[in-house]
């Protein structure tokens, strides 16, 4: 089935303008407060030294340090991200439960899926990240094609995650332009807003003498940007899915 770019994006829209009440309520606790805790108190991982990229030794010595992070701060990511997986899950339970609940119930419901939630979202992570490391289209196509699983676990549940993995990905067969093309909005607007502020913050860190008080209103802003962007893209999966479900 087609999809068409510009419909999704006007139905994503017009469900937030309705329900922005709802929505920012829930966004605020799962997807704000852990992303701003984690650009506020844990250390950004380690990027490569551009100017050794095609030294062997400094390439070595990024990946040690990659796993010298990993081992300190990130169980801390990790945490954040399934803080806001759950979060999704609930906004996704008011609009595709079958028993229609309201904030407290879709609550519950995103609390009672959460182990097969969490395991379907960080399987396909995975793949996703590592498409957007090597090269960024793979990731993305990946990331559109799977756009559809959290709304198949929570509108066609009791599912399992490889069923339901499964399910999503037949969901999108003749709209992987399209669905790629959402990801990509989300994702890349997402990305771009946050590149300057995560730049301030790394420069407003620097030295013995940093101001913490800047520190904190460049780092809530680049939370609100995290939440808006993982905000958009759960509508817009919400969006995709009720029309390819038709």
């Amino acid at each position: 089935m087609t999809l068409d770019f510009t419909t999704v994006i006007r139905d994503a829209w017009t469900l937030f303008r309705r329900d922005r009440d709802i929505l920012l309520r829930i966004a605020g606790p799962f997807l704000f407060l852990p992303a701003y805790a984690l650009a506020l108190l844990v250390p950004a991982p380690p990027t490569p030294d551009a100017a050794a990229a095609d030294s062997q030794v400094a390439t070595q010595a990024w990946v040690e340090s990659i796993g010298d992070w990993g081992a300190a701060h990130g169980g801390w990511f990790l945490l954040s991200y399934a803080i806001a997986y759950v979060g999704g899950a609930a906004m996704l339970s008011l609009y595709l439960d079958p028993a229609q609940p309201d904030v407290r119930g879709a609550l519950r419901r995103a609390v009672s899926l959460a182990p097969r939630f969490l395991l379907a979202m960080f399987a396909l992570t995975l793949p996703a990240g590592l498409g957007l490391l090597l090269w960024v289209i793979p990731g993305l196509v990946i990331m559109g094609r799977t756009m559809l699983v959290a709304p198949v676990l929570i509108a066609d549940r009791p599912i399992g995650v490889l069923a339901a993995i499964a399910r999503g990905w037949r969901m999108g067969r003749g709209a992987s332009l399209s669905l790629t093309a959402l990801s990509a909005f989300t994702y890349v607007t997402g990305w771009i807003a946050s590149v300057p502020l995560l730049a301030l913050d790394n420069w407003l860190r620097t030295g013995a003498d940093a101001n913490p008080v800047p520190i904190a209103i460049v780092d809530a802003a680049a939370a609100a940007v995290a939440t808006a962007s993982g905000l958009a893209g759960t509508i817009v999966a919400l969006a995709a899915y009720r029309r390819l479900a038709r």
